[in-house]
């Protein structure tokens, strides 16, 4: 489809895969969250519907997956949103009001 001839719409995504992302109780304060995968115009990108935010100023993270394909993308995104929460981690744990969920519309 040449999308440039649709006066209009200026980029067009593909989801490609959508998954439930079960999470360690131990270190969440929430059971699963979700992601999405989309193709974009030269590589993947993975989203999650769950966002951590910063303690210091209650702004939520952008923690995204990048790869030449959508398993890289995903594999990514987990990667660093476990190693980053690991590395945020409070000396009391996580609470549910250090997440914010995305838009229902939006997953």
């Amino acid at each position: 489809m040449d999308i440039n001839a649709i006066t209009g719409i200026t980029r067009l995504e593909r989801i490609v895969a959508e998954y439930d992302a079960w999470l360690d109780l131990d270190l969440f304060p929430v059971s699963k969250m979700r992601v999405k995968v989309i193709q974009r115009l030269n590589d993947y990108a993975a989203f999650t519907n769950l966002r951590r935010c910063n303690r210091a100023d209650g702004q939520p993270d952008g923690t995204a997956g990048l790869g030449d394909t959508p398993d890289e993308a995903l594999k990514d995104l987990l990667t660093r949103f476990v190693a980053e929460a690991r590395e945020a981690l409070p000396p009391d744990g996580f609470v549910e009001t250090d997440f914010v969920w995305s838009a229902p519309e939006d997953f």
